[in-house]
């Protein structure tokens, strides 16, 4: 009896070591609640943004966490897309609610006149009457439109440019696989300052100031080339290529039989030259004439200065430079053109070494390998999770060879170049047709319009034009965002060069002559292999440097000046530079969908009025001041005025004559 009511006081094993019974008897709006306090927790990413803006991570309630996209744990910026209507998800940031001068109707006309001029087609007279009639009221707007956009810009920094974390960690890669190709080609000895070159800005003539490019001639092309009758970016490519951006960029090194075919077809024409020779790729003239400009430029390249066999003559080589070791717009815009040419399937031209050329169709050959018929016995090798997919290398490149004249007008027949650089498409299945030059621009703004282009774009679409002797290039404009086409802008040489003018005020014919001098500078260096360089701590310098046979303490290693740094993103963000101000001309997808003109505010609704705030007037109180007995007296008749002046001298004779006699008294004693 004693072991059962033992067991009886117990109870159930399964009830040892639990609470009392008053932890599960609380009401449901007690706060020490369990189920109270998990479907109050707010989230605090909810309230990350709240004192910027209210915040757009938590939109429903049908769950108390903000959502995480499970691959990269990171909060999913939009949780909901509508996918049934192709228009952008992007508004104007107008968080003021200021509306335009300009009504709808007015801002309608002014957008079809410039879609007009994008397009290239006749602009309609009604349209062109009121462009005209609102020029005033356009540019005064457009100066407190991209005032607006600047003081948007400079705050939300961070938000804006939060999507290039991809892009740098994919250009760090890239980086990683482009070192470790470059360096066993390059040599491994120190260097120090031979001298310092001037910038091109201060190498002027004396008696003229402008250049040209003649006698252009297109020598050889080598390699597959993409056959482009028309350009057409598909989102749909560009929304896959965005999650397999890190397999397909990587570095396009050209073959090896593409570098010999135009090694050979140089040194058989610099081997029977009678003059000064100078090859320059089309990237190393970019760093010459604008070195430093951004800050994720490249600002190294080798020279080599050779003497011309049997001559009295030299050879001035230039080799193509080093890549940029700082994050940036340009950077980006060459790793996605990397990626989509890797990526994207396309037919293809070859130049045979013969000058014949044959198209190769992808598509076709992918569609007779999935006919032919399989083995039954497949090996299937089975790769660990943990492993990284491989890089999808680019395989088709190609590099043409053209050669020009740069002649100012003292000089009779200018300096011959060779210049290298590699064709972005043809249209024609006989390549006579090649497309000047093909851009990826990435919008960092996209819902405040399209940005101009930097000078370092500018100028290199200008270059490929000349060289290539077209008058027409091409720019597809891509939301950084989320990969999404904005714009198909073609680009005319003339427009380009009016750009230069007018945004940079850089005038390329000058910019010519200043090559001219600098290359005139440069053939009174001896022979030998150098390093040309830039270095913020001599910017109006370019340093050539030379190899050591031992290093000194002022000595460096190439090895250890290219892999010294880790490519990021940071530098950019801090420099001055990093702002480019919105085109007031040109119209992207988001104007056409909202009908907003660029650089101007939404127009106000027909029949919504903006409503203002009740001024409360405040009525001055009234000042209450002391007044004075002898200011309210009336003045007095001049008579009164003398009779009290005798009166007053005749008081104080009276009291001076009765100190004296005290006075009198005072000194008898």
């Amino acid at each position: 009896m004693a072991m059962e009511s033992d067991g009886l006081n117990k109870g159930h094993p399964i009830f040892r070591n639990e609470p009392s019974f008053r932890e599960f008897n609380k009401t449901f709006e007690d706060a020490d609640d369990t189920l109270f306090s998990f479907l109050n927790e707010v989230d605090a990413e909810t309230l990350k943004e709240e004192q910027q803006q209210p915040a757009q991570v938590f939109i429903s309630y049908n769950r108390s966490f903000a959502q995480r996209d499970p691959r990269t744990q990171q909060v999913v910026a939009q949780p909901v897309y509508d996918h049934s209507t192709q228009k952008l998800p992007y508004a104007f940031p107008n968080p003021q609610e200021r509306h335009s001068s300009l009504s709808r109707a007015q801002q309608a006309a002014c957008l079809r006149v410039l879609l007009a001029w994008q397009r290239n087609v006749e602009v309609d007279k009604a349209d062109s009457v009121v462009w005209h009639a609102t020029h005033i009221k356009r540019s005064s707007e457009e100066q407190l439109v991209q005032q607006r956009i600047f003081e948007y810009a400079n705050t939300q920094k961070e938000r804006i440019y939060e999507p290039m974390k991809q892009l740098v960690l994919c250009y760090s890669k890239w980086f990683a696989d482009y070192i470790q190709q470059l360096l066993p080609t390059i040599p491994t000895a120190s260097y120090a300052t031979h001298s310092g070159l001037p910038q091109l800005s201060q190498c002027k003539a004396v008696n003229v100031d402008e250049a040209n490019m003649e006698n252009i001639e297109l020598l050889c092309r080598v390699g597959q080339v993409r056959l482009w009758p028309e350009i057409e970016i598909k989102q749909s490519e560009l929304s896959s290529l965005r999650v397999r951006l890190e397999r397909y960029a990587c570095p396009a090194f050209e073959a090896k039989t593409l570098t010999q075919r135009l090694v050979a077809e140089l040194k058989q024409r610099i081997a029977v030259a009678d003059e000064d020779v100078f090859v320059l790729p089309l990237d190393a003239i970019l760093l010459l004439l604008i070195p430093g400009a951004y800050i994720d430029l490249p600002t190294e390249m080798l020279v080599s200065i050779r003497d011309i066999p049997d001559s009295a003559f030299k050879s001035f080589e230039f080799q193509q430079p080093f890549a940029a070791r700082h994050c940036g717009w340009h950077t980006n815009s060459r790793l996605l053109s990397q990626a989509y040419a890797a990526f994207a399937p396309s037919q293809w031209l070859q130049f045979n070494p013969d000058a014949s050329v044959s198209v190769i169709d992808e598509q076709l050959h992918q569609d007779e390998a999935d006919n032919d018929e399989l083995p039954s016995q497949l090996d299937y090798k089975l790769q660990p999770i943990e492993e990284t997919v491989p890089h999808i290398k680019q395989t088709k490149t190609n590099s043409a060879l053209i050669s020009w004249r740069l002649r100012n007008a003292e000089a009779e027949q200018g300096l011959q170049i060779y210049s290298s650089l590699s064709l972005a498409a043809v249209h024609d299945p006989w390549g006579k047709h090649p497309l000047g030059c093909h851009l990826f621009k990435l919008e960092t703004k996209p819902e405040c319009g399209c940005e101009v282009m930097s000078k370092y774009e500018l100028l290199s679409a200008w270059l490929q034009l000349k060289l290539l002797q077209t008058e027409v290039g091409h720019c597809t404009r891509i939301s950084l965002r989320d990969f999404i086409p904005l714009l198909e802008q073609p680009l005319q040489l003339t427009a380009v060069e009016q750009q230069l003018q007018d945004l940079y005020n850089i005038s390329m014919p000058q910019q010519l002559c200043h090559l001219h001098e600098f290359l005139k500078l440069l053939r009174g260096v001896a022979p030998g292999e150098y390093l040309l360089r830039y270095t913020t701590k001599y910017k109006d310098k370019l340093l050539l440097c030379q190899p050591l046979m031992a290093p000194t303490a002022q000595s460096f290693k190439l090895h250890d000046l290219i892999t010294g740094t880790t490519p990021s993103n940071i530098d950019f963000l801090t420099d001055s530079n990093c702002y480019l101000p919105i085109a007031p001309t040109l119209c992207s997808r988001l104007h056409e969908e909202q009908q907003l003109l660029p650089c101007a505010f939404p127009a106000k609704a027909k029949g919504v009025q903006r409503a203002k705030k009740k001024l409360k007037v405040e009525t001055k109180p009234k000042l209450v001041q002391r007044i004075s007995s002898s200011l309210t007296k009336k003045p007095a008749p001049k008579k009164h005025k003398r009779r009290s002046q005798r009166q007053r001298k005749r008081d104080e004779a009276k009291a001076k004559e009765k100190e004296d006699k005290e006075l009198d008294k005072f000194m008898c004693l």
